[in-house]
């Protein structure tokens, strides 16, 4: 999330705070109706949400990876945000021109459907990368906190859901379940709120106490290493390792953080040589995703080989389309090409080292 992202959301859920309090009593609610702010917070919102699902279609235009997760957020997010603003800019409508619009409370129920779906998607989807990634890394670290983020979005959207239910659309069935609907809706709400603005520090002791915290390097290093030589022998096997993940990729950094140069440059080139290989076997080059992500580990391979200085920014003007991996959050070449880079920067020590230990010789 960008920071201007972070600033919408700031403002946004401050009024969805408000308007769901409003929604937990009756006389709040038509007092609120009949106030200006009625007429000014309803479309503003609706803005807010339009205004967020635009900056998700333009990080998903200058993403590297524009992936299944990028593309089900911003098809998502604009689905509800036009909903949401049908309900919320018709609603203030017709009490500006007297009209009755009764299907206003529809259209904000499917907006929350729509948002609930996609959590639920997410959530399961984050749940099996969690599996797939080596016990204790990381990369599992990050899914399993994705995973919580997803249970806790709907936990809210759920009762966001109960609120519109029993007091929008069918108030006369339960109306003290509406107000404990909204109330718990404002309560969730505000604890969003706190985490965003809470500093890293109390965060991670948040994380630390249900245990959901990321490893250090070196456990990382370990983990990776230990399934990476589960499921692939690339020095012994003639063929390409398979790691048997549908939505993750290796993560080739953590394998060899603690490996020595020549242990990580043999590794990282034998890997890249089967790639390459499988390429030519299987992938006709006609296509440019595949002639980028080819000419990439080529390059890769001369980087290894004859210490040539890359950068991820010069990469990426040459070779666009390199990185491009639907399914998966990193794809494979990527995951390839920060090892190298984690390598260059392993050389980069060990020069300096070298240098220090013949000055002070």
């Amino acid at each position: 999330m960008t920071y201007f992202q972070k600033v919408i959301a700031y403002i946004r859920e401050t009024q969805e705070m408000a308007l769901f309090a409003t929604m937990a009593d009756a006389r709040l609610s038509a007092a609120f109706r009949t106030s200006p702010l009625f007429y000014i917070m309803l479309p503003f919102i609706g803005f807010l949400l339009t205004l967020n699902a635009m900056a998700n279609g333009y990080q998903l235009a200058r993403a590297n990876n524009r992936n299944f997760d990028r593309w089900f957020f911003f098809i998502t997010s604009m689905t509800c945000a036009t909903l949401a603003s049908i309900s919320l800019y018709g609603a203030a409508l017709s009490e500006i021109l007297s009209f009755t619009f009764a299907a206003g409370p529809w259209f904000f129920f499917s907006s929350l459907i729509v948002g609930l779906a996609s959590q639920l998607v997410m959530f399961g989807l984050n749940l099996h990368r969690v599996s797939e990634s080596p016990k204790g890394s990381i990369q599992q670290a990050h899914y399993i906190q994705a995973t919580f983020n997803n249970a806790f979005v709907l936990s809210l959207l759920t009762t966001v859901l109960g609120a519109v239910i029993f007091v929008m659309l069918f108030p006369a069935v339960a109306p003290a379940a509406g107000s404990a609907f909204a109330i718990t809706a404002v309560v969730l709400t505000a604890l969003d709120i706190l985490w965003q603005v809470m500093p890293q520090n109390q965060k991670q002791k948040v994380k630390e106490w249900f245990n959901i915290n990321k490893p250090d390097l070196e456990q990382d290093a370990t983990a990776s290493q230990k399934q990476h030589e589960k499921y692939a022998n690339i020095i012994n096997d003639e063929k390409e390792p398979q790691h048997h993940r549908l939505f993750t990729r290796c993560d080739y950094s953590a394998v060899i953080r603690t490996m020595k140069v020549d242990e990580a440059k043999n590794y990282l080139s034998t890997l890249i040589q089967y790639k390459l290989n499988t390429f030519g076997r299987h992938i006709s080059l006609h296509d440019e995703k595949t002639k980028d992500k080819v000419f990439l580990l080529n390059q890769l391979l001369n980087v290894i080989e004859g210490s040539v200085e890359i950068s991820r920014k010069d990469i990426m003007a040459m070779y666009p389309l390199a990185f491009q991996s639907f399914w998966a959050e990193k794809g494979e070449v990527e995951q390839l090409f920060d090892a190298v880079i984690m390598l260059q920067n392993k050389c980069r020590t060990e020069e300096i080292r070298t240098l220090r230990a013949v000055i002070s010789c």
